[in-house]
């Protein structure tokens, strides 16, 4: 599968899910824009067929180099970002839930969710779009999941499937400040992340972004209950060149830590 295909694959099961992606892309098409994407992010559980060692080696195979590692404490998350040699080709930015740094509870609810994968489930880049690949749990367990790690609830209910696309403002004509692009996205009723400001970084931190507030669907769970949960979000960002005159290639930590927030019920 080559990446134009990919993506593709990727974006149509994404505004299935998160139709105010196609909305916001369609409004920025409608100004004249021709909108490009920055990177896709994924999720994913550690110690399962469907870790960041079994993904990686799909993404290495379509091109990729490994960029960079991260960690987040508070959210018991590593991640991975991935950038290929062709600039236009969107990075890569996989995060991974430490399932074993998790309440004895909530291990236990996981287990029983990552025992269901195939071990064969990686077979290619079919996989970022496969969604849930176990069944459904109870309202209680999505529940618990949730009290404790919004990130494991999210990924429970809506499987490895991409989280969200990002727009680049770097390929924007007109809409090339973040916080225009903020108030046009206010003025048209969607919902922006605040969690740590509206707007996530500085221009000396070389990356900046800014994200809405996930979509939402209605998902019955194992034991006949429905809960309204989170789907996927859009991201905006902008990047900065080096001293170098380079532009900045990776990610902020700090950043995607309240990047994460998006998909929160709250």
């Amino acid at each position: 599968m080559n990446y134009e295909t990919f993506f593709a694959m990727l974006w149509q099961d994404y505004i299935e899910i998160a139709p105010q992606a196609q909305k916001i892309h369609d409004l920025f098409t409608g100004l004249g824009e021709t909108v490009i994407n920055d990177h896709v992010a994924f999720r994913t559980f550690s110690d399962s067929a469907i870790d960041l060692e079994h993904l990686q080696s799909v993404i290495l195979a379509m091109g990729y180099t490994l960029q960079e590692h991260y960690t987040f404490e508070q959210k018991k998350l590593i991640a991975r970002s991935y950038s290929h040699p062709d600039p236009d080709v969107p990075r890569i930015f996989v995060s991974e839930l430490m399932r074993h740094l998790l309440s004895e509870k909530s291990q236990r609810i996981l287990q029983s969710v990552v025992a269901q994968i195939d071990p064969g489930a990686v077979d290619g880049p079919e996989i970022f779009a496969r969604g849930r690949l176990w069944q459904p749990i109870t309202a209680a367990d999505y529940d618990t999941l949730s009290d404790e790690s919004e990130y494991a609830a999210w990924l429970v209910s809506m499987g490895l499937r991409v989280n969200h696309f990002t727009v680049s403002l770097n390929h924007l004509q007109s809409l090339t400040d973040m916080q225009q692009v903020i108030d046009l996205l206010q003025q048209h009723q969607f919902p922006i992340n605040q969690a740590g400001g509206a707007i996530k970084g500085l221009p000396t931190d070389l990356l900046v972004q800014s994200s809405t507030m996930a979509d939402q669907t209605e998902m019955t769970f194992s034991c006949g209950q429905t809960r309204t949960v989170p789907t996927c979000f859009y991201e905006f960002a902008m990047r900065y060149k080096n001293a170098d005159g380079q532009l900045f290639d990776g990610f902020i930590a700090n950043n995607a830590d309240k990047i994460f927030e998006s998909t929160h019920r709250s």
